[in-house]
């Protein structure tokens, strides 16, 4: 219990209404705070203060937060929690890695209804925001506005780059903790599978798996992936890739489907698409680090959820296992929520050529493209792989259509390459950038 002091220096049980966090930011409109306590406040609760308004409005009306709507009186007619407060307890949480006890001594109302609210704002993130927020591409239309940045990139077809990332359960059940541990921490953890595209939006991402699961296992169990390979979906979608003839011809090759870059710990599919682990071939090493420098944006969007959302640095500490995939769910809607707000989710109109003679000193991606043997390249393989072992069987005439689901994926990455291969020559592949846009506060 929290107290405050009279005007005439006795005490009294402290409310809501007389924390400090109801006074800064509850009873306050945006018209009330400086450009800089606007700045602070998206940096303590990770959401500008106008769409926190809009945010709670909405909750206000959800079914799952009846208990806590404005007004509502419990059977002893004791007024309910303001779900302001709740609701910016929420987002520390999820931001910060405080704990309970902490919300309860900032807002005055008891942990244990903090502890209730968290576990109905988790399960609203992985319900109504998540389905609102991460939306799956199933037609060509849909897919085709995620894959402008792979196009210029020489990458036609790429629907985004795929890897997996794991999440430290703090106070794992002991019967499922053998399961939880894995080689890359020595905490227990959950494992997931997500595809971004090249400006940071989450397509898709699997529910929770135990860490000791390499990422060939996971990928099993992702819906979007396994609907690319068994052709469940997208097969529709039309793109060409440059090869040459047997004159050396250059010619336009039709191709059925979608595939996404991954690293060497995937499934040999033709719809995941990963570098040359073994290679001596100038070209197939250009590829290969450009394919790297490229799917880097996997990476970035792993360090933008756990640097934004702590929680999923620090671990969480969940009562059941299912209620952890709630909060990767939730942080994942938000995260594309927020991109939304800030207009990053906005296709990229920029671009950085290739041609050395432009000049792009300054952009390592364009240098470890025209200079690739002065940076770390694929091992070399003890033995050639001969090419016409791995095309053989296949239609080499470029008259019919080749579904992409249906190649080998050597044949396939093969034909990757000779068409980036090409365009290089052409210098016509540029690194994607995104204009400078102005940041919301």
């Amino acid at each position: 219990m929290m107290y405050v002091m009279n005007p005439d220096g006795s005490l009294r049980h402290g409310k809501p209404h007389d924390s400090l966090w109801w006074v800064n930011y509850a009873c306050m409109s945006k018209e009330d705070l400086t450009r800089r306590q606007l700045r602070k406040f998206r940096r303590r609760f990770r959401m500008p203060f106008e769409e926190w308004e809009k945010f709670v409005e909405v909750m206000n009306t959800h079914e799952l937060f009846v208990t806590w709507r404005r007004g509502k009186r419990d059977c002893c007619k004791k007024l309910s929690s303001p779900i302001e407060l709740l609701s910016l307890g929420a987002l520390r949480y999820l931001g910060r890695k405080c704990t309970f006890d902490d919300l309860e001594e900032w807002t005055f109302i008891s942990e244990r209804t903090h502890e209730r609210f968290f576990e109905k704002f988790i399960q609203y993130g992985a319900t109504t925001l998540f389905d609102k927020y991460v939306l799956t591409p199933s037609t060509p239309d849909e897919i085709k506005s995620h894959m402008k940045e792979m196009m210029e990139a020489g990458f036609p077809g790429g629907g985004g780059s795929t890897d997996a990332t794991n999440v430290i359960i703090i106070n794992c059940r002991y019967g499922l903790r053998q399961i939880h541990l894995g080689h890359k921490l020595s905490k227990t953890a959950r494992g997931y599978n997500i595809t971004v595209n090249h400006r940071r939006r989450i397509l898709a991402t699997t529910s929770g798996h135990p860490s000791r699961w390499n990422d060939k296992t996971i990928v099993l169990f992702d819906d979007f992936i396994v609907g690319l390979h068994d052709g469940c979906g997208l097969d529709d979608y039309i793109f060409f890739l440059l090869e040459r003839d047997e004159n050396g011809d250059i010619r336009k090759v039709e191709y059925h489907g979608v595939w996404v870059l991954v690293d060497n710990g995937y499934l040999a599919w033709s719809v995941t698409i990963p570098p040359y682990k073994y290679t001596n071939h100038l070209s197939e090493i250009r590829w290969s680090q450009w394919l790297e420098s490229m799917r880097k944006d996997v990476e970035c969007t792993f360090g933008i959820l756990k640097s934004r959302w702590t929680i999923l640095d620090k671990g969480v500490q969940a009562r059941k296992i299912e209620n952890a995939d709630q909060v990767w769910k939730t942080c994942c809607a938000l995260h594309n929520m927020l991109l939304e707000i800030d207009g990053y989710d906005e296709i990229w109109e920029g671009a950085i050529p290739s041609d050395p003679d432009v000049g792009n000193s300054t952009c390592f991606a364009i240098n470890r493209l025209n200079n690739p043997l002065q940076f770390p390249r694929p091992e070399v393989a003890p033995e050639e792989t001969n090419i016409d072992d791995v095309m053989s069987g296949y239609d080499d005439s470029g008259t019919t259509p080749r579904i992409v689901r249906d190649l080998n994926q050597d044949f396939f990455r093969k034909r990757l390459v000779e068409h980036f291969d090409i365009l290089f020559e052409q210098h016509k592949i540029v690194w994607p950038s995104r204009v400078r846009i102005p940041r919301s506060v």
